[in-house]
């Protein structure tokens, strides 16, 4: 008999989960243990949302006086009709939404043809193409940000949603995303699609583009919360504040002394609600489509 398995039979066992009742009582309290550190981790991770939360129906006064209670002495919605009217965050939140979905739609459609050439297309130059496509994703954005504004500047589109959205239409995580999900097509597809009549581009809109649907639903959500949050490049591009994102525009809710904090949190409330719509509705298709395009762990 192996050395090993007498030390599990003669002398008893020797994991301290199963030895005696003090393993036990510690076997049945790992699972607790596990579910309170989870809860703990998510409370943590919720509290600034929650806090903001509470926040947006203080009144002014209160914030100032009880600014980190998590209980308004008086509760009001003035701060929202306030960010409604006054701080038009609804004409912020409209143009944040035309951006999102422009940029996604226009991203989907080109990241989907590019990286269906990487992974199904031979031609010269095509490894080394795509590596360029990848050294991209290794710039900054801030190193990016001179170049494509004397771009647009030369374009004649500063100022205008063209110039917003356009540098936006596509991206190297986008083609690497959805050319892992093309790689494992099975050729058979395309084979019967080609017998069928079908050319290059009839078998990627027809054969591969449907098969693709998690992983352009997953991609298409990344694109849109990226979109709806970015700040930088609206900020440098427009100067009229009317055509402002949601999330410059809430920048505007202060003077030269004096931020309305208030305020700020309803109007950052109205701007997290359509993402956390958007997330419950999506969540399905987002666990699905990045199990199938290889970014699972």
């Amino acid at each position: 008999m192996d050395r090993n398995d007498r030390s599990t039979t003669g002398n008893g066992p020797t994991d301290p989960l199963r030895a005696g009742p003090c393993g036990r009582a510690l076997r049945r309290a790992c699972p607790g243990l596990l579910l309170a550190f989870l809860v703990l981790l998510a409370l943590t991770m919720l509290f600034p949302f929650l806090w903001m939360a509470v926040n947006s129906f203080k009144t002014e006064e209160d914030f100032h006086t009880r600014p980190f209670a998590l209980w308004p002495e008086t509760w009001t919605l003035s701060t929202y009709e306030q960010a409604v009217t006054i701080g038009r965050v609804g004409i912020y939140l409209w143009n944040s939404f035309a951006y999102a979905v422009t940029v996604t739609l226009a991203q989907l459609f080109v990241d989907s043809l590019a990286a269906y050439a990487f992974a199904r297309m031979s031609f010269r130059g095509r490894d080394a193409l795509f590596g360029l496509v990848l050294a991209t994703m290794l710039l900054p954005a801030s190193v990016q940000l001179i170049p494509l504004f004397l771009i647009v500047k030369w374009m004649g589109l500063v100022n205008t949603f063209a110039g917003v959205v356009l540098p936006s239409f596509a991206g190297a995580f986008g083609i690497f995303m959805l050319r892992q999900f093309f790689l494992n097509l099975p050729r058979d597809l395309e084979d019967a699609a080609r017998i069928d009549g079908c050319g290059p581009f009839g078998i990627y809109w027809r054969v591969a583009l449907p098969m693709a649907r998690p992983a352009l639903v997953t991609l298409g959500l990344f694109l849109f919360l990226s979109e709806w949050g970015s700040f930088i490049w609206p900020l440098v591009i427009l100067s009229d504040t009317s055509r402002y994102p949601v999330t410059v525009g809430i920048a505007l809710f202060r003077n030269e002394s004096f931020i309305y904090w208030n305020n700020v949190f309803a109007a950052s409330v109205l701007a997290s609600l359509p993402l956390i719509g958007l997330f419950f509705v999506a969540q399905k298709h987002l666990m699905g489509g990045i199990s199938l395009s290889g970014l699972k762990g």
